[in-house]
């Protein structure tokens, strides 16, 4: 999710940033050039930057698929409510999460 929210960030940054430069170029104020120029740079900067992001959100988050999940918590505390013995949900809940490491 983090990473859809950091692409559509840097979307937008980048999106409002060429129409500012187009209006600044229409209008030709002073400040144009320099509007063009910074253009140019955050075009290369920001999916750079962006590309950093994720591959060191991915490097932190590698081992999360490892991890259980909240959809899992409430399957496991509905069986809990239906009657099923919590011991037995503790234990195959260990069996599952300590063979993948």
């Amino acid at each position: 999710m983090a990473k859809r929210i950091v692409s559509l960030i840097a979307v937008v940054i980048l999106v409002g940033m060429y129409i500012a430069t187009m209006i600044c170029a229409i209008l030709a104020t002073p400040q144009t050039h320099s509007m063009f120029i910074g253009s140019l740079v955050l075009t290369v900067i920001i999916p750079i930057v962006l590309w950093v992001f994720l591959t060191l959100y991915k490097r932190a988050h590698k081992d999360d698929d490892k991890n259980i999940t909240m959809a899992e918590m409430r399957k496991y505390r509905k069986r809990i409510r239906q009657g099923e013995a919590p011991e037995d949900i503790a234990k195959e809940i260990e069996e599952k999460y300590t063979e993948d490491k």
